[in-house]
C-alpha cells in the first residue's frame, strides 16, 4: 500500500468515525427524551391511582356508615 492509499483510508475511517459520533449524539438525546416520557406516564399512573384509591375510599366510608 502507497501513502496516499493509506492516507485515503484514514480519512474514510475519520468521516466514519464522524457519522458515528452523530448518531450516537442523537440516539443519546432520544433516550434522555424518551426515558423523560416515560417518567411522567409513571408520574400520571401515580396520580390516577391515588385518585381511584381516594374516591374507592371514600364510597366505601359512606356505605359502611363511618360519615
Amino acid at each position: 500500500m502507497t501513502v496516499r492509499e493509506n492516507e485515503m483510508r484514514i480519512e474514510n475511517v475519520e468521516e466514519d468515525v464522524s457519522d458515528l459520533d452523530k448518531r450516537v449524539t442523537r440516539l443519546e438525546t432520544d433516550f434522555t427524551v424518551l426515558v423523560n416520557k416515560l417518567d411522567l406516564l409513571i408520574k400520571m399512573g401515580r396520580l390516577i391511582v391515588g385518585m381511584v384509591a381516594a374516591g374507592l375510599g371514600l364510597d366505601f366510608g359512606i356505605q359502611g356508615g363511618m360519615i
